[in-house]
């Protein structure tokens, strides 16, 4: 469980500082404020621990509600975040604060507050920082930017139905995935119950989608690796007694390492303790059971590394492969 740790400064931005080790949130003034939306605005410094942060926003200082959690990978060099926030009330006072987290502790930013205009009026443009090049007022209801994925760094997750969860790498603990969120390389989502959309990163700025189901996975992708993205399966490996193998293949149990995919026309692939399933606009299964890696095509093609005898057999839609 996380502890809340103590606040030893607030500044003119709302500087929160907290022991052991929390990470560092600082509230800064919301930009582009329009009659309907508006983007606030942050540092956290994760303080070289993976970390996770959001934003609370209401009419009071009660808040009320949050803007999708986004998790940021170890550092010790202040993170420039935001968030926007749409469907505001013409002409009302906000509060907002910048909330930040890690295995060591929350810490909250200060409370600011910013005001929305009244119906019609456009929102108000952010002055430039030094070296920057000004952008233009946005349409008052403007959708919600969305931070692009980056090679080898971090993915996109959507939840699509039902409840998922994400674990950051080296984190304890996993948290609701409530939004749009960007996550880095290494964290494990769970979608046990739930489907989760995916979107990596391809060499020169393009992206790959995937939609993931019914398991628990860890996100792999090396910078250098072309976008190849690789989903792990994670979780308890089946518990088999000896000389049994047979009959629990069999029994119509389902094992505890499982994933269901499908991927449109991107470079992905599926890593159990047997084998290896590379894919291109496939969907398709794949289990750990206690006689093997078991690998279904339900649509396209996939390539099925065998780990033990580094044999490679391609499946085809209604085909399936058991790698001892």
């Amino acid at each position: 469980m996380l502890v809340l740790g103590v606040a030893l400064l607030v500044g003119a931005f709302g500087v929160a500082v907290a022991f052991a080790r929390s990470p560092d949130a600082i509230t800064k003034p919301a930009t582009a404020v329009g009659s309907h939306t508006a983007v606030l605005q942050g540092v956290v410094n994760p303080r070289d621990k993976v970390s996770a942060y959001t934003f609370e926003y209401g009419a009071t200082t009660a808040y009320g509600k949050f803007t999708p959690t986004v998790m940021l990978a170890k550092g010790k060099n202040d993170v420039q975040v935001s968030a926007t926030v749409t469907g505001l009330q013409a002409g009302t006072t906000y509060h907002f604060r910048v909330v930040a987290s890690s295995n060591d502790g929350i810490t909250r930013g200060a409370d600011a507050a910013f005001t929305t205009a009244p119906d019609g009026v456009a929102p108000t443009a952010p002055s430039p920082a030094p070296g920057q090049t000004p952008t233009g007022p946005q349409p008052a209801d403007a959708p919600a930017p969305r931070t692009a994925p980056v090679l080898g760094k971090s993915v996109n997750v959507a939840p699509a139905r039902g409840t998922v969860t994400l674990r950051a790498p080296g984190g304890a603990s996993p948290v609701p995935l409530e939004g749009a969120s960007s996550i880095p390389v290494g964290a494990i989502v769970d979608t046990r119950k739930g489907v989760v959309d995916l979107t990596t990163a391809l060499p020169g700025g393009a992206t790959q989608g995937a939609t993931i189901h019914g398991g628990l996975f860890q996100v792999r992708q090396a910078a250098s690796g072309n976008g190849m993205t690789e989903l792990v399966l994670r979780g308890p490996k089946p518990s088999c007694a000896k000389g049994k193998a047979r009959a629990a293949a069999t029994s119509g149990r389902r094992p505890p390492r499982r994933l269901w995919a499908s991927d449109h026309h991107g470079r992905f692939r599926t890593r159990g303790s047997n084998a290896v399933a590379t894919v291109r606009g496939t969907s398709w299964f794949m289990s750990d059971r206690c006689d093997g890696t078991y690998t279904r095509v339900k649509r396209g093609t996939v390539a099925v590394r065998e780990l033990r005898t580094g044999r490679t057999i391609v499946l085809r839609a209604g085909q399936s492969r058991l790698s001892r």
